[in-house]
Formats: structure tokens, sequence, C-alpha cells
């Protein structure tokens, strides 16, 4: 897959960088960078990429070692020493209390390591000893001590998104404690044992968040060079090895990132990026009785770029030059970068549309799952129609890769059993993505039939081609018990008629792949004078459907009156058809049409009755005058003779 421009630095946020009276801080549960001057006494600015610029001045009370906003943006918190929080209240109008108050640990001989916030007014305080929660209550400026939890511990790594804890009771340890913050209480996970040789450090450990998903990522060293990037699930409170992220050997200093339920992996020494999508690529693995899934990279090494130029209409559709990592570089979760020292704060955005992979179904699926795909899967199935080098295969694994996300919405209780069909069916064997994740695009019937089936033809695409990859649709959507949309049914067999592959047409039909309608019914009927058996095919499939009798009514309102009544006779209902409705349909026709229906019916009233006369309550006195004035005349002796 080409990978040039698809990961984009944003315009960066400004701000004043580190300097001899001004510190640079972090909140990454708010992504906002504080810049504080001499303490706060000149001036604290906070900016964001996505909040309004605050602005306020605090008493100078030292140094600042760590400030940070409550979920809420109403309380303060700012740590100064190691053994104490001071809490600062905001009101509606974003003016700060210069009163503070205190939060001061159980403990209080144990230093604070880091706090977060997991709730608009709950406090977590991760110390030497253990976890504390605190209950902050700002009106009366109380801080309610609520729980703990005592444990040792030598530094910890937090996810303010999902409140997730990872702590190491030692500076290089094979010992990883999981813990997680909820309803209030501190729950304590199973800890992650990894091999007595490998020991790692904290700048090891990250937590990241894909697919709805919560994973511990430990680097996997070899010395100092890291091999890969093992994932290990928390999911329901089970902490287990589920993937591996596998790279060629990155040394120096790592960044672990998500865009769009991506997995980047920076490095800062090569200034290159390793892209990874555990729900699009995946070997099936075990170790130990464990089972996981090793990955290698959804995109060959790519580079951030610098956002495109509007004045280069070139650069504009390709990213801008790739940019060289900086050493000052400093990143975080989700996706933000911080250049303290030159003042600057970036996102990393993915420009999907610049995706491009000689593997159109790796392709389809990684556009299946981006949030901002939609487009992008319907320009990709237009290109792969107009390119004869896509086998009709690739098309049936797209396609049931497309009904497969769509079944997973519409029903996605059936998700799991949903995706090992569609792998089997696709590979026929399973080894292929291990997450069952909900994809962020929908594709219906009517995307595909308006964006890329129809627009086909009229860009010069084969009519053979177009055909068979409407059968490779149908036979995706036969497999998932969808039933397909009447406009993809008359495309086909309209291209059945063009391309004289009428047989083909009535294959499918007999094994089920083009379903019964009455309307698909009524068009293959007309097909009668092409193609003789299909007035057969069309009758079969009226009774299935238990409808001959509303065929022959629609064969009557479109004046084909004597088809009726063919119809009428092979499906039984010849002696229960009201005449009267027929001569009435027949009347304004040619006369010859006019003289068979009326002749039908002298011969079923002789068959009947006994006589060719139509009995009074059959309303036919006027069609028998007409009959006599069109093709009878009276001879010299008084007997009637046809004209």
């Amino acid at each position: 897959m080409n990978p040039y421009g698809l990961l984009e630095l944003s315009e960066p946020v400004s701000f004043e960088p580190v300097g001899p009276v001004t510190s640079v801080f972090y909140d990454a549960k708010n992504k906002q960078i504080f810049s504080v001057r001499s303490g706060g006494a000149t001036g604290i600015v906070v900016k964001s990429p996505n909040k309004q610029q605050k602005t306020f001045v605090l008493e100078d009370k030292g140094p600042i070692l760590s400030i940070k906003f409550s979920g809420s943006q109403q309380i303060l918190s700012i740590q100064r020493n190691p053994s104490s929080l001071d809490l600062h209240n905001f009101d509606a109008g974003g003016q700060i209390d210069a009163v503070e108050y205190t939060l001061v640990p159980k403990n209080k001989n144990s230093p604070i390591h880091s706090f977060l916030w997991t709730g608009p007014t709950e406090l977590v305080t991760v110390s030497e000893l253990g976890i504390d929660i605190y209950s902050v209550v700002p009106g009366k400026k109380l801080i309610k001590y609520v729980r703990s939890s005592s444990t040792a511990i030598s530094w910890a790594v937090t996810c303010p998104e999902t409140n997730t804890i990872v702590t190491s009771s030692k500076q290089e340890t094979n010992n990883l404690q999981i813990w997680s913050i909820r309803n209030s209480s501190i729950v304590k996970l199973p800890s992650i044992e990894l091999p007595s040789t490998k020991n790692i450090k904290e700048k090891d450990v990250s937590v990241i968040n894909v697919y709805g998903k919560s994973f511990i990522g430990i680097n996997e060293k070899d010395e100092e060079i890291v091999k890969s990037l093992k994932l290990y699930s928390t999911e329901n409170d089970q902490v287990i090895l589920a993937h591996s992220l596998n790279f060629d050997g990155i040394s120096g200093p790592l960044g672990i990132q998500t865009v769009d339920n991506l997995v980047l992996v920076h490095s800062l020494q090569g200034s290159c990026t390793h892209i990874f999508d555990i729900a699009v690529t995946g070997i099936r693995n075990q170790k130990e009785g464990i089972l996981y899934y090793d990955h290698s990279t959804v995109l060959s090494k790519t580079s951030l770029t610098s956002p495109p130029s509007s004045s280069k209409s070139m650069t504009s559709e390709l990213g801008g030059n790739d940019i060289s990592y900086s050493p000052t570089w400093v990143v975080f979760q989700p996706n933000i970068i911080v250049d303290a020292r030159n003042g600057q704060l970036f996102t990393v955005n993915l420009k999907v549309k610049r995706a491009v992979s000689g593997n159109a179904v790796t392709l389809c699926r990684f556009l299946l799952h981006r949030h901002s795909g939609k487009q992008q899967v319907l320009l990709h199935l237009k290109s792969c129609l107009a390119d004869d080098s896509v086998s009709l295969e690739n098309f049936s694994m797209m396609f049931q890769e497309i009904w497969r996300a769509y079944c997973g919405h519409q029903n996605p209780s059936d998700q799991a059993l949903l995706y090992c069909n569609s792998m089997v069916n696709c590979y026929g064997k399973l080894e292929g993505s291990p997450v069952v994740a909900k994809t962020s695009v929908v594709l219906d019937q009517a995307d595909i039939y308006t964006s890329v089936i129809v627009t086909a033809e009229q860009n010069g695409v084969e009519l053979t081609r177009i055909q068979a990859v409407i059968v490779e649709l149908l036979l995706s959507l036969a497999l998932f018990k969808l039933k397909p949309r009447q406009f993809i049914l008359e495309m086909f067999i309209n291209l059945a008629v063009k391309t004289q592959q009428l047989y083909q047409m009535h294959q499918y039909i007999q094994y089920g792949v083009i379903t019964d309608s009455k309307h698909l019914a009524c068009i293959i009927l007309s097909l009668e004078n092409v193609y003789p058996p299909a007035r057969q095919i069309a009758l079969d499939m009226m009774s299935r459907l238990g409808a001959a009798e509303e065929l022959i009514e629609i064969c009557l309102a479109e004046g084909k009156v004597v088809e009726a009544l063919n119809l009428a006779r092979e499906t039984g209902l010849a002696d229960t058809i009201s005449a009267s409705k027929y001569l009435e349909a027949s009347k304004d026709l040619d006369p010859l049409t006019y003289f068979n229906v009326f002749s039908f019916f002298e011969e079923r009233n002789m068959r009947l009755r006994g006589t060719p006369n139509f009995p009074q309550e059959d309303n036919c006195q006027d069609f028998v005058h007409q009959f006599k004035t069109m093709f009878i005349c009276m001879t010299e002796n008084g007997e009637n003779k046809v004209k």
C-alpha cells in the first residue's frame, strides 16, 4: 500500500515555549497545553486544538510540578510539591476563584507520582504506597477520602480515557499490575508476568484504545532494539496477550499513538511510522497455550507530512513534504505531539483518500474500518470494476466484507458468526483478523448500484464484466441471506439480454440466486420472443409466489389480452375468469384480437353449457352486438354469415 501523505500533521497550535520563566505542561485527559509564567504569577495560558483559550493568573507559591483541569473544566488541580494537590474552582463564566483548597493524601509521607480525574468531581492519586480515590465537593471546598488500595509503586502509566492504571513496584520489572477505576472503586485486574529476562521500564509501557477495546502495550526489546509491540487485552477483566505488532528493529525513542483505530508506532530517530490495523491483518499464533495474533504493518513504513499548501495543486492532492521527526517531540495519546521547546502542539490526522494498495481486498477492508471511508470504498469498487486485473474472486471477497459490515450493524449480536462465515468463505480457512470490530462504513445495495454499477456502463466498462461482477454481488447476498433489490435484478436481466446470456440468467433463477418477485416475472415474460423458455420461467415464478392471477391482471392492464387468456388456460383458471372483463379489454384492440377473445369464450360456453350463447348474468350483450356488427352479416335468405 502506498502510504505517501496518509498521515499528516495539523497546523500547529502555538504556545509560549519552555524558557527561563516559562514552564509547559500537557493535560492528556482534556488535550490541553498549559504555559505557566513565573509560577502563574504573570499568567497561565491554556490552549488546545478544540477548546477556547483560557487565561488566568495565580499567586506564585513555588514551582508547579503538574497542572490539570477536571473533565468539566470547573476545577483546576495543581501539584506544587510531592505530597499535596491544590484545587481552584472556576465559575460558569470561566473566572477562577483565587482561594484554594488542598488535598493531602491519606498517607502524608507518601509522595504522589501522578493523579487523574476519573469523573467530574472524582480525583485519583497514585503514590508510592498505593492508589487513593477522593471525592471533591467544590461548592464547600471539601475533599472527601473514598477508598484506597495499598501496594508498592515505583512508577505508573495512566490512561484518562479508560481510567486504567498500570503500576510497577520496581524501576525495571518483569511484572506489571493492572488496575481499573470504576464507580468509585479500585478493581485489581490480573498482572502481566514477563519472562525474567525481559525487564522493562516505564517508557516501554503504554495504554491504547482501538475498536472500543483497551490494550496494555509493552515494547519487546532485544537489548535496546525494539522488535515488536505486544498488546495485552483487558476485556472481561482478563489480561491476556492478544496481538503482536511486528516491525523491523527500532532504536531510539518510540512513540505509540492511535488514529481512527489504527495503531501508529513512531520511530523518532528514524523519522518513520509503522501503521497497524488489528482488524485487517493477522495470523493466528499460539504460545504456551495462549492464542494471539501476529500482525505485520497494514501499510509500508510512512512518514508524517506537513499540511498541504493551498497554493500548489499537486501538493494539495498528495500531501506536503515529509517531515524530519524532531528529538524535542513528546508523543501523547491518542494523536497529540507536543514540541515544548518550539511552542507547538500538533494533531496527527489520517487522510484516507490517499490510501492505495496492490491488494484490492486489503484496501477495501482497510477503508471499511475508517470513519471517513464510505466514499473511498465506493471509488475503490468503481476503480476495480474498470480494472480487468482485479479478479472476480477479489470482488466476491470485497462484497462479503461489505455485507458482513452491513449485517453487523443491523444485527450486532450476530457479528461474530457473520465474521466467521465471511472469513471461511473468503479464504477457505479462518486465519484472518482476530478482532470482531464493527466497521465504521456501512454500504447498502443502493450505494453500490448507484455509485459503482450504473456508472460503469457509462464509463465504457465491458458489459460482460459488469454482468459477471453483478453475479458475484448476487452470490454474496445469498451467502448472507440478504434479498437482492429489484433494481439490481432488473439490470442483471437487461445485461443478460444485451450480452445474449439468457440461459445463464435462466440458471441463476433456477438456483435461487435471482429471487422471485411479481415484477421480475413480468419482465421475464416479456422476453418470450427472444428466449422462449422465459414464459415458463415467469409462470413458475408466479406459481411459487402464489400470484398467477396477478400476472394475468398485469397482462390485461398492458393490453396483452391474448397472453392473459393463454396464462389463464395454463394455470387452470380458464373456466372461472370473467368474460366481460376480457371482452372489455379487447374491444378497442385490433379486430383479430377481439375475434379470438370472443371465440375463446364462445367455445368455453359450448363446453360448459352446451351452447355458445352467453348467459344473462355475464352482461355480455353489448359485446355480442359489437361482434355481430364487426363480423356477421345477413344473407338474402336471413342466415348469418361471417364477413
